[in-house]
């Protein structure tokens, strides 16, 4: 039963974003990227099948995982315009990347909460080199339903594998397994196939200014299931990764309307 709920969960959640992405466009499809949906979906399967507190003494781990997803973002948008068009060595690259880093950050002494600016630190690192790297031009992304459901698949497969992992390593290794980015790379995948690397680029740029939600996600699971148990805690810690996105949209809205009106001439007096 577990394991069809694992399955139906990351099925939504791929499914989602892959209709948002249609809509909104690679940019808003990378900041969404960073919404806790695959890290909620394992940190909750961890709480269920291993109890809470394995959850919240993973989650720090999970906060230096989150570095080193963003550390993938980061490798994929820089090497991108070395290769092709078509060329699947930046997403072998990122791969590297991301399991290099994962594998750094399990050797560390134990950080605890210190985790988070480890995490945030990333983010900003990966914000400052690429903020000025233009983005290609809007892409409407239309993928068929058979790279959607194929996507759906992998992540319901990733979801399962991880889960199950964690019943044979410690929290350490588990809180890292956690936050693979389990919705970002198979949208990564079905948008190189469908498109190529320019809005594959866009993603992977926009995805740390996203970031912000699963650090807090991260520590809010972490703090929060001790006390408030399942439910309430997952509910709290969805409610404050929410706020995080909400109020980077509106900060993002504010800033393209005062571009748009210092952008406007000025009429003759």
């Amino acid at each position: 039963m577990l394991v069809l709920a694992k399955i139906l969960a990351a099925v939504i959640a791929v499914v989602g974003l892959a209709w948002l992405a249609e809509r909104v466009g690679p940019r808003w499809a990378g900041v969404l990227s960073g919404f806790p949906l695959g890290t909620a979906i394992v940190l909750l399967f961890y709480a269920l099948e291993q109890g809470p507190g394995f959850a919240a003494q993973a989650a720090p781990y999970g906060l230096l995982g989150l570095a080193a997803t963003t550390g993938f973002a980061l490798t994929f948008t820089l090497s991108a315009a070395r290769f092709g068009r078509r060329s699947l060595w930046p997403v072998l690259l990122a791969l590297a990347a991301l399991f290099g880093l994962a594998s750094v950050f399990q050797q560390l002494p134990p950080l605890g909460w210190w985790g988070a600016l480890v995490a945030l630190a990333a983010a900003l690192l990966a914000v400052a080199i690429t903020r000025r790297l233009p983005d290609p031009p809007f892409v409407a992304v239309r993928s068929g339903w058979g790279l959607v459901w194929a996507r759906a698949a992998l992540a319901a497969a990733l979801v399962v594998a991880i889960t199950t992992l964690a019943n044979t390593v410690p929290p350490a290794w588990a809180g890292v397994m956690a936050s693979f980015p389990i919705t970002l790379f198979p949208l990564m995948l079905l948008l190189q196939l469908s498109y190529g690397t320019a809005p594959v680029q866009t993603l992977t740029r926009h995805y740390p200014y996203g970031a912000g939600s699963l650090i807090i996600y991260t520590l809010a699971v972490g703090l929060g299931y001790p006390v408030l148990g399942i439910g309430l805690g997952t509910l709290a810690a969805f409610a404050l990764a929410g706020v995080y996105l909400t109020g980077y949209w509106w900060l993002s809205q504010r800033g393209q309307r005062r571009l748009q009106a210092t952008a406007q001439p000025v009429p003759d007096q």
